[in-house]
């Protein structure tokens, strides 16, 4: 893999990371067992998720060249996946801004603004669901399966459910499901990664063009896959000895962890971009 992937690997970790967060932060804002200053305090605090997306896009914009190129990518919206992801992981990036600032500034009612999430939501759907068409090119054997769509959602779950406990932990959210559900769904997510990972392995002895073999293009596959999942356990294994404890996730430890996660997501990431492959003589 060429140094010009790694803003890819940034970018897609990082936007499916908030993506996850934003997905908790959502079912808590909607389950309506928040009371309005709770609930006031979570949707100012997502912040820190359009903070990341912003992240995730420059990272982009590295990979692009120049941010203009955004503008170009947009044209064949509808046509093209690559233009559909742009043009809604944007428009879902405009949307949760707008929806924040209106929460911040109490500019807007909660109706008003639940109605926002919802678009949000939506536009966060067809984000990923860009994302994934994106990849699945039926010129590129290795990547055009249903894993990987599945890996991008496992990826949401896994560091986004970190930043959402932190989310949590932050405006004082400390009981009930989404106490002890991101956690929960976190392993649950690292657990079936363990599953796609196995998977993939043993499917690329059968995937070969005329002159390369699938199972050769990344030496240190298991290697790197055990690396990823010594960080993802590890990390896992705090943060239940926390939950045990008793102990909510503060801010930083929930950041962090959150940041631990998306270290051992982007090691599985550079793996998922070193194995691109095309059919016939290439």
């Amino acid at each position: 893999m060429g140094w010009h992937e790694w803003p890819l690997v940034l970018f897609t970790v990082i936007a499916q990371t908030a993506m996850g967060a934003f997905w908790w932060c959502f079912a808590a804002l909607m389950a309506g067992g928040l009371d309005p200053e709770r609930r006031h305090a979570l949707e100012k605090r997502l912040i820190v998720v359009w903070a990341l997306v912003a992240v995730g896009f420059g990272c982009a914009a590295f990979h692009l060249g120049s941010p203009l190129r955004f503008i170009n990518a947009s044209f064949r919206f509808g046509s093209a996946a690559f233009s559909n992801e742009v043009v809604f992981g944007s428009l879902f990036a405009c949307a949760g801004i707008v929806t924040w600032y209106l929460a911040w500034k109490n500019l807007a009612s909660v109706q008003v603004r639940n109605r926002l999430h919802w678009l949000t939501l939506l536009l966060c759907a067809g984000f990923l669901y860009g994302m994934c068409s994106f990849y699945l090119m039926p010129t590129v054997p290795t990547w055009n399966t249903p894993l990987t769509p599945l890996a991008y959602v496992l990826t949401a779950l896994i560091g986004g459910g970190a930043v959402a406990a932190a989310l949590f932990a932050w405006v004082g959210i400390d009981r009930g499901f989404f106490r002890h559900g991101p956690l929960k769904l976190a392993a649950l997510a690292v657990g079936l990664a363990v599953l796609v990972t196995v998977t993939q392995a043993s499917g690329m002895a059968a995937i070969a063009s005329s002159i390369k073999q699938a199972s050769a293009l990344t030496p240190d596959y298991a290697a790197l896959m055990v690396l990823r999942f010594v960080i993802l356990f590890s990390v896992l294994g705090l943060w239940i000895r926390s939950s045990l404890r008793g102990q909510a996730l503060g801010l930083q430890t929930g950041l962090a962890y959150g940041g631990l996660l998306m270290l051992g997501e982007m090691v599985g990431r550079g793996v998922f971009y070193n194995l691109h492959m095309t059919v016939g003589l290439r």
